[in-house]
């Protein structure tokens, strides 16, 4: 196969998916991070930093629920309590990007009644100059999907 690709003068193509998630929920109505959650958003940008001469990109989703008082206030407060933790962890402000969202009973409850709700939800995503494909091949990098086309 790659006899022919080198023939007609085509390389494969490669792709893969590299990048680091923490979702957390939140008791309703607060917007206090946990310890616990703090090391896990931690241990996610430790393992982005790993990924070789790129910039990591962050987006933050800050969510409330209908039921939540204030929806509007506790979006703003939980994106403002993400963002700082993650200027603090050495991610540089312009590459954060904050997205507020409602949930509303068909977004999170499951058909037993029961809510599944992470107010908060960061993904970590390289910024790579020229693309990202050469990550795909890096050894340091743990790619979380592949594919080959």
């Amino acid at each position: 196969m790659l006899a022919l690709f080198a023939y007609v003068g085509i390389t494969p193509s490669h792709a893969c998916t590299i990048g680091e998630s923490v979702r957390i929920p939140l008791p309703l109505n607060s917007i206090d991070v946990s310890n616990a959650d703090r090391l896990r958003i931690a241990d996610a940008v430790i393992e982005a930093k790993k990924w070789p001469g790129v910039e990591i990109q962050a987006v933050v989703i800050s969510g409330a629920y209908t039921k939540e008082r204030s929806g509007e206030l506790i979006k703003d407060k939980r994106a403002m309590g993400a963002v700082a933790y993650l200027k603090q962890l050495g991610i540089k402000n312009e590459n954060i990007i904050v997205e507020k969202k409602t949930f509303t009973n068909d977004m999170v409850r499951k058909r037993d009644g029961t809510l599944d709700l992470y107010q908060i939800d960061i993904e970590l995503a390289p910024l790579c100059r020229g693309g990202c494909q050469r990550l795909c091949d890096d050894p340091r990098v743990t790619p979380r999907s592949r594919a080959i086309q």
